[in-house]
């Protein structure tokens, strides 16, 4: 089977270069140049996207176990923090219709949808055990009717 790089010419190694950064081995890709066998540097990428992809594994991406109820007042978010979540390096960030949480451990994220529009400003977060509280005041619907018309 063919290497990823014996199907066409490369670009310049000067734009490699900049493009990967000190990753790579210059000093072999001067010998591919003279031996002219892409093997090796096949082999070399693979291995970066192997380690690549063991440090971003599906694990790490999993979304944490919440739960979402609104009444006709309330949006209530409720969250199970994995251990090792300190309530110090937690960030929250509400808008109208999301609630994102940073500074979980491992450097996660979540983006939570809302169930309808909030208030953001009125958000008050507890945290209880490992469970975190987020609670919002709801935006009223918006029963205005607007006349929309057709453009030709």
């Amino acid at each position: 089977m063919a290497g990823f790089f014996d199907s066409g010419p490369l670009p310049a190694w000067k734009e490699l270069r900049d493009l990967l950064g000190k990753d790579m081995p210059w000093k072999l890709v001067e010998q591919y140049d003279k031996a002219d066998n892409a093997g090796w540097l096949d082999q070399f990428v693979k291995e970066m996207v192997s380690r690549a992809s063991q440090q971003h594994s599906v694990e790490s991406h999993k979304a944490l176990a919440s739960k979402v109820t609104k009444d006709a007042k309330r949006v209530t978010v409720t969250l199970d923090l994995p251990p090792g979540a300190m309530s110090r390096d937690l960030r929250l960030h509400a808008s109208a219709d999301r609630l994102k949480i940073s500074g979980l451990p491992g450097e996660r994220r979540q983006l939570l949808r809302l169930p309808c529009m909030v208030h953001a400003r009125t958000g008050k977060a507890t945290l209880k055990g490992n469970r975190l509280v987020v609670k919002f005041r709801r935006k009223p619907a918006e029963k205005n009717e607007v006349e929309l018309f057709i453009l030709e």
